[in-house]
């Protein structure tokens, strides 16, 4: 290996996993690792995995594999596998992926950069964004106390921690100083937040300390949990300015049967007075939920009353995802398990449903206003793609913008004209 090894990095899974990846690409930076090379060229391939479902857990496999054929092509490369599926399975990567150099879990940063033939530096807690420069995840939490029984982050994240206040608005004032406008704020349950500190510090307290970061354009809240959301942070959204008008709310579920068995602690009928709030103190809010289908003891009946609500609720944005039985968790051994078949079944046609809502919500915001953040380019000179203050990054539409001479990074005012499936197409204001 070479005195400065050429590094690749491939993040997969969540932002929180895209954050654990820039925090280490910083680390390798400062000390001495030539990082963003590609597959072919680098010395050292490093894959940060997920381990959160089976499905996510065979595509981080599944890639490993793919960087283990680029290294049997060149036997000089190292293969290190790192991040929450080492947490969970490490045992048994070793021996399916033989041909990996070294398998590392969570916060085993300084033993990564010691296996890429690096002297570790002190962590100084600096991250490599792999977001365009205009927009950043800030992370203000990490593990959970919530043990949802179908749940795998507190066996492999850990109990819920919230970090220090200060270190967060430090943080986000260095990110804005190096040119982020939007902070996305994650954390496995960000509407805990500050419970646990000494002094307890809410999570709208902190929206309000975030929002007088200049220049810092947009803050977005994402992984609330309806159990936890307080009048107080209703009223933050209200309030802030800066605040996107997006609320990141999963929900799992609405059936009152079920979320006693799932762990969720909250019931149909809060959920949906909460819903009621929000779109009443802050109009035109857009709300994103998940749900979980198929989950053991999931009746017929209790999954078409889920659709019914789906339909008058009319969510913004919304993801269906197939129970997964994993390992160590309680729902795992739950009766009346729902065959696969089944759990996909009910995932189409529930998406179905849904296209047909997201696509009546777009058709109603044409002629419209709306703020955009242009995110990139595209082939065509007079083509961009941005999004508006309801669009998360990621996981929900975007903006199709026309117009030539625009920049990157720039916020400018649109007026929608039309809509291209989940995606709405705009104009420049004059």
């Amino acid at each position: 290996m070479t005195m400065q090894p050429k590094i690749h990095l491939a993040s997969l899974g969540c932002a929180k996993n895209l954050v654990d990846s820039e925090t280490l690409l910083a680390r390798l930076a400062e000390s001495g690792g030539l990082v963003g090379a590609s597959p072919e060229e680098a010395d050292v391939v490093i894959v940060n995995t997920c381990g959160f479902i089976g499905p996510a857990k065979l595509e981080s496999i599944d890639v490993i594999r793919e960087y283990g054929a680029c290294k049997e092509a060149d036997h000089g490369k190292r293969l290190l596998v790192i991040g929450c599926l080492v947490e969970r399975d490490r045992v048994a990567l070793q021996v399916e992926l033989p041909f990996v150099d070294g398998f590392f879990g969570l916060g085993e940063h300084e033993a990564i950069v010691d296996a890429c033939g690096l002297t570790p530096v002190e962590d100084d807690g600096a991250r490599l964004l792999l977001t365009p420069a205009h927009t950043a995840y800030l992370r203000i939490s990490e593990g959970c106390d919530n043990r949802c029984t179908y749940c795998t982050i507190p066996l492999i994240r850990g109990p819920f921690r919230s970090r220090r206040p200060d270190a967060i608005l430090r943080e986000a004032a260095q990110l804005a100083e190096g040119g982020v406008r939007e902070l996305n704020l994650i954390g496995q349950d960000t509407t805990a937040y500050g419970a646990d500190l000494p002094e307890i510090y809410p999570i709208d307290r902190l929206l309000r300390n975030l929002a007088e970061i200049e220049p810092a354009r947009w803050l977005r809240l994402l992984y609330t949990h309806p159990a936890h959301f307080t009048d107080n942070l209703i009223s933050a959204f209200a309030e802030i300015p800066k605040l996107c008008s997006y609320v990141d709310l999963p929900l799992q579920h609405l059936d009152d049967e079920i979320l006693t068995r799932m762990g969720r602690r909250v019931t149909q009928a809060e959920s949906l007075r909460l819903i009621e709030k929000l779109r009443s103190r802050v109009p035109g809010i857009a709300i994103r939920t998940t749900f979980i289908l198929g989950f053991p003891g999931e009746t017929e009946t209790q999954f078409e009353g889920l659709l019914s609500l789906i339909q008058q609720i009319r969510f913004d944005h919304l993801g269906a995802f197939a129970y997964s039985p994993e390992t160590g968790t309680p729902a795992v051994d739950f009766p009346n398990q729902v065959p696969a078949a089944e759990r996909t079944r009910r995932v189409g046609e529930m998406m179905r449903i849904q296209q047909e809502i997201a696509f009546e919500k777009n058709q109603e915001r044409v002629d419209t206003q709306a703020e955009v953040l242009l995110n990139e380019p595209t082939e065509d000179t007079d083509v961009w793609i941005g999004r508006s203050r309801i669009q998360a990054p990621d996981v929900d539409g975007v903006t199709i913008v026309l117009g030539s001479g625009l920049e990157v990074g720039r916020f400018l005012d649109v007026r929608i004209r039309g809509t291209d499936g989940y995606d709405l197409v705009a104009e420049p204001l004059d």
